[in-house]
Formats: structure tokens, sequence, C-alpha cells
């Protein structure tokens, strides 16, 4: 716990200070030794410490003439020596009357003050990781040893750097970001490759966040960001490295992350039993339905029980109330009887578990979609690098294994794409509901439909109204079976339907109570609005026609037409890889592409084609058909200079007016150079005209006519490269009719 309270015990007096002082630069205020006193022996007996803006300043005229940041602040630490040689706190105050500011609490005068023997130079190198620990002449400093810093170890930083020069070299929308602190010692770390960024887009209904190797304390501080793919399968949608466990540090990182995901924020999220956790997940994601997840808080049972006589039966019955309650008075019963029956009143996590109850039990929990993620709530959600990463694992290790990992990952992803869609699907019954889900959702959810539906088979359904039914479930228990009362709501009219067992909520799956009433009615087909698209094999095409991306306003920044090509690209690239005929589709769109943006003659002859027919540029009055746009067909090509009418310029004014210093003449002499720079001059000057149009050259594109050959007639055997040479003559006339047609 890094936060002063009353009952800590410290060794020194300089662990006291430093401890006050590491809590006081997080916060964001100084420190000040207001009183300390010492035995004959050197100990400490007691140390007050106050915030530096305690007290009213100085009463003499001289200061009283300027402005005093003194606010007579309150908030103090006291310190006392006990008989058994340690130092308790007592008195603690954390209330301030004045702002903090954790960004600029650095330059405050007392965290300049260096211990007797360390210099600037050393304190940086300790910062950097670049001072002996053992076997040296010197040690860091006790401020940079252990707090606020990653656990750097010999080879991470240049392993870090390495890493992250790769990733960027081989995916351009690679995204990461450094946390660096005090004296620039690295704090935390945040990344996610494109397809992660990519990924988020389709799965952004429900996240969970891992903390399993931070709170384990592994030599990888990691910390995941985990979604649900169509498969139902966990999807890497983020990494992170943290030196701590602090609500700062879940600050930065949630905060980066969000940037990272361009601010969409996540329909739910799951995250460990942490009030550091929770305390950023309602700063920064104030809608997102937050949810402790329940399968730690079943294993922290023997953790903070453990020490219980009676802990064996505690844990069984808890069990049973946590997840045989399925109403929320039915939980806020049974969990009062368990108390009192074993005497938890005064327990303080039991107290934490009841006050957060509406973020971890079940039932309290059926407002959102949570998408499979802990399904029966009583298995662990599983790791994602499966138990790749150890206590053991080094950051060098696992950062030169991650690519290896995650492309493993992929390429499962990629399997299950094609089996779900050339694999056929077994039925197990002649219902038409199973027919109808085998056809839509991919094989791993066809399996779990099916295997509610085959447990219908072991329910009875009873009637209590026109729309109100109660199933009874025969399920096993143990050795034994059990019978479970549920209740089912389905109005005929409005196709609503509702189980309390809340299957769909939290899977996204029509429950078998669900099912048995529906074939109890007849209904054969299941409503369209319980057949989740998330869950269908073509989701991601589906998605990315439901959700096209916005084009925005035409931009002179090449930044931002880099940033929507490239998110753009990114989009086809998730559907062109799902089978070997979409993926030779793909590299021939490519190829035709690639083919016309490279020759500006070609992509003027597309423009041409594109443009609507009888569009005329008006010029001094008189009005000239466009080439290519006039009746019986495309216009051909000009040769020498424009009609007389049109305004006569010499080579040497338009030299001058494009800032040449040499004079374009018409030469069979004309170097490759010069003809590339004409013909680029030409094409932008083209592009201004082009602009006063009113009509978009995208409209008139036939979606089912792909082929850039086909569609508008250009010939594969066509130059296209920058190094063909260009007819000097040909090169010049089109610079000038685009001048002229200014």
């Amino acid at each position: 716990d890094r936060t002063p309270r009353d009952g800590m015990v410290f060794k020194s007096y300089e662990e006291v200070l430093n401890f006050y002082k590491r809590y006081a630069l997080r916060t964001g205020f100084g420190v000040c030794v207001k009183k300390s006193s010492f035995t004959k022996a050197g100990l400490c007996r007691r140390l007050l410490l106050v915030c530096n803006r305690w007290g009213n300043g100085k009463e003499d005229a001289c200061y009283q003439a300027r402005p005093t940041a003194k606010t007579n602040c309150q908030a103090t630490v006291v310190a006392r020596l006990w008989g058994d040689g340690m130092l308790h706190l007592t008195d603690v105050s954390l209330d301030h009357n004045h702002p903090l500011n954790p960004s600029a609490a650095r330059f405050l005068r007392c965290y300049k003050t260096l211990p007797s023997g360390m210099s600037k130079d050393l304190v940086v190198r300790a910062a950097r990781g670049e001072c002996a620990t053992s076997g040296g002449d010197v040690e860091a400093p006790p401020m940079f040893d252990d707090w606020g810093r990653l656990k750097i170890r010999e080879g991470d930083v240049q392993a870090i750097n390495c890493f992250f020069a790769e990733m960027q070299a081989k995916q351009p929308n690679f995204f990461y970001v450094m946390d660096f602190y005090v004296e620039g010692h690295l704090r935390s770390v945040l990344w996610a490759d494109s397809r992660s960024r990519e990924a988020y887009q389709y799965f952004s209904d429900a996240i969970w966040v891992d903390t399993t190797c931070l709170r384990s304390k592994f030599n990888v501080p990691l910390v995941l960001f985990l979604g649900v793919n169509h498969h139902g399968q966990l999807v890497l949608l983020g990494c992170g490295l943290l030196s701590d466990e602090s609500t700062e540090s879940f600050l930065w990182l949630f905060k980066a992350w969000l940037t990272c995901m361009k601010g969409r924020l996540p329909g739910a999220m799951i995250t460990d039993e942490s009030v550091a956790i929770k305390a950023a997940v309602r700063e920064v994601f104030p809608k997102t339905r937050h949810r402790i997840s329940d399968w730690h808080i079943v294993r922290s049972i023997a953790e903070k029980l453990g020490e219980l006589p009676e802990y064996e039966s505690i844990k069984v019955q808890m069990e049973a109330v946590i997840y045989g309650s399925l109403k929320d008075d039915q939980f806020e019963t049974r969990w009062k009887n368990l108390i009192n029956r074993f005497g938890l009143q005064d327990n303080e996590w039991i107290i934490f578990l009841y006050e957060n109850r509406h973020l971890w039990v079940p039932s309290f929990l059926k407002d959102a979609f949570w998408a499979g993620l802990s399904v029966n709530h009583r298995e662990s959600p599983g790791a994602f690098f499966d138990g790749s990463v150890s206590h053991e694992t080094t950051l060098v290790s696992f950062l030169s294994n991650y690519m290896i990992l995650v492309q493993y990952k992929y390429k499962m992803e990629q399997q299950d794409d094609f089996e779900s869609l050339t694999s056929g699907r077994v039925l197990v019954s002649k219902f038409p509901m199973e027919e109808q889900i085998s056809k839509l959702y991919t094989l791993n959810m066809f399996v779990k439909f099916q295997d509610e539906l085959k447990s219908t088979l072991d329910c009875q359904v009873q009637q209590v109204s026109p729309s109100s039914f109660v199933v009874i479930d025969l399920a096993e228990q143990g050795t034994g079976l059990v019978t479970r009362k549920y209740e089912v709501v389905h109005c005929m009219e409005t196709n609503r339907m509702e189980c309390n067992c809340g299957l769909f909520q939290f899977s996204g799956i029509v429950c078998r109570h669900a099912l048995s009433v529906l074939k109890w009615q007849q209904v054969y087909d299941i409503p369209p609005c319980y057949v989740l698209n998330r869950w269908r094999s073509d989701f991601k095409q589906l998605h990315a026609l439901d959700n096209p991306l916005k084009d925005p306003l035409v931009s002179s920044n090449h930044v931002e037409r880099y940033d929507h090509i490239s998110l753009q690209c990114l989009r086809l690239v998730e559907i062109g890889m799902v089978s070997d005929d979409k993926y030779q589709h793909a590299l021939k769109l490519i190829s035709d592409m690639k083919r016309t943006l490279l020759d500006d003659n070609l992509c003027r002859e597309l423009e041409q084609k594109m443009s609507p027919p009888e569009r005329a540029i008006v010029v001094n009055g008189d009005s000239h058909a466009q080439p290519g746009s006039s009746e019986g067909g495309p216009a051909k090509k000009r040769r020498g200079r424009p009609p007389k009418k049109s305004k006569e310029i010499s080579a040497e004014s338009v030299s001058n007016q494009c800032g040449n210093k040499e004079s374009l003449l018409v030469s069979s002499d004309v170097s490759q150079k010069g003809a590339l720079h004409s013909s680029s001059t030409a094409s932008n000057l083209g592009t201004h005209v082009r602009a006063h149009g009113v009509d978009d050259l995208m409209e008139e594109v036939n979606a089912n006519e792909v082929s850039f050959e086909s569609r508008y007639g250009v010939q594969s055997s066509h130059p296209n490269h920058y190094g063909d040479q260009l007819h000097p003559g040909h090169t010049l006339q089109v610079f000038l009719f685009s001048y002229t047609t200014r």
C-alpha cells in the first residue's frame, strides 16, 4: 500500500521520509520536516512531516509585500518511536486546502535535494538503470531503487527499442507510447499492433483487462486488453507494462489505450478486484458497464478466509449463494443468512464484496452484454498466451517471442474462419431452428447452440400466463441430479423473449429454457433479434458494410490523407485474406490500382472516363468541350498547340509561372528528369481544373465492376513506371492545355 495511513511501521527516519516524499510526488505537493527529535543512540524518537504550504508565511514587511504560496495546509504525518524500536505512523491527515499538481511537483525544492555523497549525474544514471546493484562501487539511491519505475534488467531497454522499431517497420499502423517519470526513468509502456487496432473495431462490445502477471509479481509486469472474436475466442486488443498497481498507473494506461483506439469506448469491461482499477475505470470509462471478475473473487476466498475454522463450509455455501441466486432480492436474503450464520459481519473483505455486489454478482449483471467472457463463471477465462509467460520469463524473452505467439493466434483464427466457411454442419435434430443457425453462425458458436438445443430434452415447460412460463430443468450437481425452476417470458406479438438464467446476456446464445418454450409454442424459427450478427461466419464483411468509414473533407494535409487511406485498406485486408479466391482477387486489384496510380497519363484517362459526359470548361467566355466527354464516344487528342481562340501563352512565360529557371523548349534531347517534371506539373494543374466540377468523380462507378481494366479500358501493356521516356512534345502539349483551360 503506497498511501500513508495510521498504523504503518517503518525501520528508520530515512525510510519514513522517502516513503512520504514518494507519495507526495505522485499526489502533487511538496514535503517539509517541521519537527524531529532523536535519542542519544541516534534513533528517531518523533518526526512531524507537513505540506510545503503549511503556515501563513513570514510576518516581516519585506516578505508581506510579496504574495506567498502558503495556505496553512493541515496535511500532516506523525511518526513515533515505540518500544519495538520501530517508527509507527499516527495522526495521519491527507486533506489539502489547495489544488495539487502531480505533473509539476518534481520541480519543487524538496525533490531537488540529494542525499550526501550523491550527485545529479548519479541520480540520472540510477533512473536509467546504469548504477551497479552488486559488486560495484556505487549503488542506486533509495528513491529509485524499487519505486515508480519498471524493473528494468540488463538488455531490457535495448530489447524494447528494437521491438518497437521492428514492429513499426513491419506495420505502419503500429501504435506505442511510453510514460517517463521523475529524472526520465521509464514507468509504463503501452502498444497495440495493426491487427489489434482493427480487431477492436469489430469486437468492442466487451473487453477483459487481464492483470494476472502484474498482480502475481511476474518478471514481466504485463497487462493485456482482450476481446472475444466471432468464434468465441480471445483476441488481443493491446498490451501494457506497468511499474505498480496504483490508480495513477491505471489512469495513464487506460487513457493511452483509449487514445490508441481513437476514443471509442467499450460497451462493457471486466477487471480484477482492485480499488485502483475501479477508480481509474470510473474516470476514463464513465459510460462503460464495469464488472469485477467473479472468478478472481472465488479464487480469493482461500486467501481471505482460509484461516477460519469453517473455511470449507463457507466456500461451498458462498459459491451456492453467488451462482444459485437468479434474482437480486434472492441474493440479498441468502447472503445475509450466510454472513449471520458464520459471524462474518466485521470481515473487511466481506463488507467490500457486499458494497460492490452490483459489479460482480451474476444476478446484477444482466443489464449488459458480456460476449461469453467467463461463461458459467466457474472457470478462468484462460491466459491468452497459454502459459508462455511465467514468473521466470524475462522481458527480453517475451518481446523476442511476441510475434511468434501472436501469429499463432492469428493462424488459429484464420483456420477457424476457413472451417466455418467450408465445413458442413452435422445436425442432431429436425428442428428448423437448428438448420437456421447452422447456415449463419461460425462452427464453434453453432456447437454451443447445439448443446443448448440438445439440453431441451431435460426441460419441462409449464405455462403460467399467456406470455409467462416456468421451465423445470433437470441438471447434474456433483454425483446426483437436481431440479431447478427458471422463469421465461415470451411475447408472441413483440417477439420479446427473456429468461432469468441470463445466458443470452452473458454469452449471446439462446438458452435451453427459452428454446424449450419456443418448441412448446410450436415456434420453429428463432426471432431475428436473438440471432446475433457478431457470431456469424461473415461478420467482418457485414460489419464493414454496415459501418463504412466516413470520407473526410478534401484535405491538403498529407498525414490526414495517409491515415484515412490506411484505415480503408486495413478493412479490406481483413476481408481479402478470408479465402484463396478473395486473396487472389485482392492481389489483382492491388496490382491494377498500383499500375494506375503510378502513371499520370493513366490517371487522367481514368478521370476522364469517370467524369460525366458533356462537361465543358469556359475560358474567357468561350465554351470548350472537355476531352473525352463529347458525344459519339471519347474525343481524340489534339496534336500541336490549342485553338487560336484560347489565350496564347509562350513557353517562356509558362516557365516563369511555374518557377522553372530553365526554358521549356521542345527538343528531342529533353532529359528524363525534365519530362517527369513537366508531367507532374501538368497533373497538378489538371487537378486544379477538375476541382471546379460539381460532381463526385466516384459516383458513377459500378460497385460490381471491380476490375480497373475491364471498367475503364486500361491496357496492361501501357507504359506504367517512372523509368519510361516520355515524348517531350506530348508532355509540353498537355502542360499548355492544362494552363489554358484554367
